[in-house]
């Protein structure tokens, strides 16, 4: 009897820990692995918002069409990132590329808020009726990207291509661009950071920061490659000198990604510093830094 019962027993925890295993690999996730935007190869122009961005023609690619009302708006700062809106039918910019191929480029844009709308860019090609402009791009910009930063490929045909300027080597190519809510009005809650080639690098920027005793800040990165050992400090200052309070360490940030940081007791916090020791080379390294 006492063999049986033993037997028994040991049938159960078997079986115990048969499905222990069962549920733990159901639980297991697959380790993030680092992943890369493709990086245009017809065009190095990069247009960065309130970097000299103005197109001058016959010299540089650039915006042009500045009119709050009816296309770009006045430079905006999202936690430092230097940034536009863009509304109909005013706005518009030019990127040179190198031959007459099948392209694409990237636009960078912060959503504002959880509202409808479509990012809608044209290029001037010379032939589509009624206006010479063809539609190269209608996106969606989802809800659920409310308060996040971004990256949208945009893709232009061989046959859209026309050279809108003869003095410079290459193609000019002209380009309007505008947001809208879903009946078509223009809408100032889509904001350009960056259109074109960023090369091959990270760029890594705050979407969201939510002061308070749990302090929450997301930080995103919109640049073609990933980085990787993030460092993410708080401070506060005594004395003039800032203090660190806590350190937080993102392992790996895709392109394209954002990831969500919670920093508990964090009521003396007054700014937040990513990369501060400056190992990550980036697009724009003025950006990293924000504070109350």
């Amino acid at each position: 009897m006492k063999s049986s019962k033993l037997l028994k027993l040991l049938a159960i925890t078997l079986f115990l820990m048969v499905i222990a295993g069962c549920s733990a690999k159901q639980n297991t996730q697959p380790p993030e692995t680092p992943t890369s935007l493709e990086t245009p190869t017809n065009t190095t122009s990069l247009i960065l918002i309130g970097y000299n961005d103005a197109w001058q023609s016959g010299t540089k690619d650039g915006l042009y069409g500045y009119d709050p009302n009816g296309g770009w708006g006045d430079i905006e700062y999202i936690f430092l990132t230097d940034v536009r809106y863009c509304k109909p039918w005013g706005a518009g910019f030019v990127l040179t590329f190198d031959q007459n191929i099948d392209s694409f480029f990237y636009i960078a844009i912060y959503n504002a808020d959880d509202t409808p709308k479509i990012l809608y860019i044209n290029t001037y090609d010379n032939k589509t009726p009624p206006y010479n402009w063809k539609n190269i791009l209608q996106e969606e910009i989802k809800a659920d990207t409310a308060k996040k930063f971004q990256v949208i490929k945009v893709n232009i045909s061989k046959d859209d291509f026309y050279d809108n300027e003869d003095s410079r080597e290459g193609i000019q190519q002209k380009f309007s661009i505008y947001a809208a809510d879903i009946n078509g009005n223009g809408v100032d809650t889509v904001k350009v950071a960056y259109i074109g080639n960023p090369g091959e690098k990270p760029e890594l920027l705050f979407s969201k920061v939510e002061w308070g005793p749990n302090l929450v800040v997301d930080i995103s990165n919109i640049g073609l490659k990933p980085a990787e050992n993030v460092t993410v400090n708080i401070y506060s200052y005594e004395n003039g000198q800032p203090q660190i309070l806590a350190t937080q360490t993102i392992s790996l940030l895709n392109p394209n990604t954002t990831k969500e940081l919670i920093f508990e007791n964090a009521s003396n916090a007054t700014e937040i510093r990513i990369d501060p020791d400056n190992t990550i080379e980036e697009i724009i390294e003025e950006n990293n830094i924000t504070g109350t």
